[in-house]
């Protein structure tokens, strides 16, 4: 993943999560809004870990 790539990904993220503040906000507590809540956090999550990973210095496989 590109540099510019990470930035924009980052950026959806954000907007995302900010999306999902005002829309959560006021509305009842339930099965299916937490279900839906906690997807999209794990979406993120997904996501921030690719990035994460993209900066990672990549491993060598050991090749004994």
């Amino acid at each position: 993943m590109t540099e510019d790539n990470r930035s924009k990904v980052l950026a959806m993220i954000r907007a995302d999560m900010e999306s999902d503040a005002i829309n959560f906000d006021g509305r009842p507590f339930n099965g299916r809004t937490v279900a839906e809540y906690f997807g999209n956090q794990g979406a993120a999550i997904a996501s921030l870990a690719g990035i994460v990973k993209s900066l990672l210095p990549q491993e060598k496989e050991d090749t004994q």
